[in-house]
């Protein structure tokens, strides 16, 4: 029996230590969200809940949204012959046609970011000699935003008035008019069966809905956070085989969170205001968790208790 404990937790922790999925997810402002699984990118019909692939065979972790409606994302395969990586980046109109608008390149995507504002222009994070530099690109340009001391940068979000958010585990960050402020300084979280997701992966996508409250997906924790200026608050906890790793609001208000199943499987789903408001607090959940423990601890008490007097009355 525990050989083949140790055997399932290790092949748990072997497929998170290996393997994380993709973040891409995007609204079109109207019906239709598009996210990705690392094996097709899917379009959702948010007012019938159904969804169908979008473009087959691509393994894209983002995706990106331009104004004309265009979807761009990538694919990445690895070459056994070569045993390198390649990418390519792709584009699709409204139809599902694709093309192609960078070629094959050997290694990782950092020519093409998917941090894209309303007029299109892109957002990364660079790494240089001492310090990390937030570059903002336009069609004529590139403008150094802010320079920060930085540890391993990962999933952005770039919001109304082109506020940028960041992740740096264990924290967040803003940039707002060229200053950098923390939104939240830890909110790593973890639980079983994702606990064994590494640092880099355990803060997985943020967004803000539209009162600039920001929300955080901690797939390491199967959790999404509200932070604002009163706090962080827990609004949300997955299913135990489910993990968040993204979520929207779309024009009625509603959260549509992406999630990831132990094995890799996606899936999108709807969560109205109603159900973000009845969540549990940390604190209820504790509460009744103790109170079941406590009430647990009280029946065994007492059965011990008449197994000794019993025991007393038979040597009596």
């Amino acid at each position: 029996m525990k050989k083949f404990l140790l055997l399932i937790f290790g092949s748990i922790s072997c497929f998170y230590l290996e393997a994380h999925p993709g973040i891409g997810m995007i609204y079109d402002g109207e019906r239709f969200i598009y996210y990705t699984d690392l094996q097709h990118v899917w379009k959702l019909d948010t007012k019938s809940g159904i969804s169908e692939i979008f473009v087959e065979n691509v393994h894209s972790h983002e995706l990106a949204l331009d104004n004309a409606g265009n979807i761009y994302g990538e694919h990445y395969w690895y070459v056994e012959s070569e045993q390198k990586f390649k990418n390519y980046i792709w584009r699709a109109n409204r139809n599902g046609v694709t093309q192609r608008i960078r070629e094959n390149q050997y290694g990782e995507n950092d020519y093409f970011s998917f941090v894209r504002d309303r007029n299109f222009n892109s957002y990364e994070i660079r790494k240089g000699l001492e310090e990390h530099e937030i570059v903002l690109t336009d069609s004529l340009q590139e403008k150094v935003l802010a320079k920060v001391r930085l540890n391993n940068p990962t999933w952005k979000y770039i919001g109304k008035n082109n506020i940028l958010l960041f992740v740096d585990y264990p924290s967040i960050y803003r940039l707002n008019q060229g200053a950098i402020s923390i939104v939240a300084q830890d909110v790593s979280s973890n639980r079983f069966p994702f606990s064994f997701v590494d640092d880099a992966h355990t803060i997985y996508g943020v967004w803000a809905d539209s009162k600039e409250n920001v929300y955080v997906a901690l797939y390491g924790g199967r959790e999404i956070r509200r932070i604002n200026e009163t706090g962080s608050t827990r609004v949300m906890k997955t299913p135990f085989l489910w993990s968040p790793i993204n979520g929207l609001f779309d024009i009625d208000n509603n959260l549509w969170v992406m999630e990831c199943k132990v094995g890799g499987k996606i899936r999108v789903r709807k969560i109205t205001q109603n159900e973000l408001s009845a969540q549990k607090s940390f604190l209820q959940e504790n509460l009744v968790i103790g109170v079941i423990l406590i009430s647990f601890l009280v029946v065994i008490s007492k059965r011990i208790g008449i197994i000794r007097l019993k025991k007393d009355v038979l040597k009596t």
